[in-house]
């Protein structure tokens, strides 16, 4: 079994310690191999070592966590990047979505998610490591099936498809958008892009959309108190507070209300 090594940046000593005990507990393909404190000592470390995944909360002195992956997509490293943050910090956030990061997961952490989240990641990368796999026999046929697969047609198209509805998403949850309206903009079927969509994000867009919106409505039943529960289900693109209501008591298991006791 393959492990894979992981990067942990968070200058919040006890978090960065946890993450370093635990990750490999979390999920065992995965060990943290090395930490760092802010962006600009992972960006030195990444220049000696090779790191599989980085895992990095988004407000740090120096150089963020949003300014950590800008600087590794303008240079072409597509490494998986977990970004970590409070509730508050979810407008902030919403670059990283559109940067390609894998997942982005709110403090305080929650083991259940972290380990979903590394076993999508874990099948996607044994995925690519697959088709670059050497045959196991040098037949013939077996040359040439790899051969073939060599030149195949890669996924970069489905895999940008995706993105650009993940970053539809991010920009239009409060608004009523359906899978079929943002399919007949991006120029496909609803059909097609349900399947590329679940391929490349390991989850549905209809989960990937509640994900967003919850996340929202988390965020502004915290910071806001004048808001009322009917404001924020407009807000986070239901048209009925009571089917707003229904899909945050399923979600967060309390109805808005009663976590806004809880966060008070």
């Amino acid at each position: 079994m393959k492990i894979y090594r992981a990067l942990i940046i968070e200058d919040e000593p006890l978090m960065r310690q946890y993450l370093m005990d635990n990750l490999s507990q979390i999920h065992p393909m995965f060990m943290a191999a090395a930490s760092a404190r802010d962006g600009l000592d992972a960006l030195e470390m990444m220049e000696r070592e090779k790191y599989d995944l980085l895992i990095t909360d988004i407000r740090m002195p120096g150089l963020d966590g949003i300014a950590l992956v800008k600087r590794l997509r303008d240079a072409g490293n597509d490494i998986p990047v977990i970004m970590l943050s409070g509730y508050d910090e979810f407008e902030y956030a919403r670059a990283g979505l559109r940067m390609g990061v894998v997942e982005y997961l709110l403090k305080p952490l929650n083991d259940e998610e972290m380990k979903e989240t590394l076993e999508k990641l874990s099948q996607k990368l044994q995925q690519e490591q697959a088709v670059v796999r050497l045959p196991d026999d040098w037949s013939p046929e077996s040359i040439q099936r790899f051969i073939a697969s060599c030149f195949s047609e890669t996924d970069t198209e489905q895999s940008l498809l995706a993105q650009r509805t993940a970053n539809y998403i991010v920009e239009h949850f409060a608004e009523p958008i359906t899978q079929s309206d943002v399919a007949a903009l991006l120029g496909v079927t609803p059909a097609y892009l349900s399947s590329v969509f679940h391929e490349a994000k390991g989850e549905s867009y209809t989960k990937f959309l509640t994900r967003v919106r919850m996340t929202q409505a988390a965020l502004l039943l915290r910071s806001n108190p004048l808001l009322t529960v009917q404001n924020i289900a407009e807000m986070t693109g239901y048209v009925s507070d009571k089917h707003f209501i229904s899909v945050f008591k399923k979600f967060f298991q309390v109805t808005p209300s009663e976590y806004r006791r809880q966060k008070m």
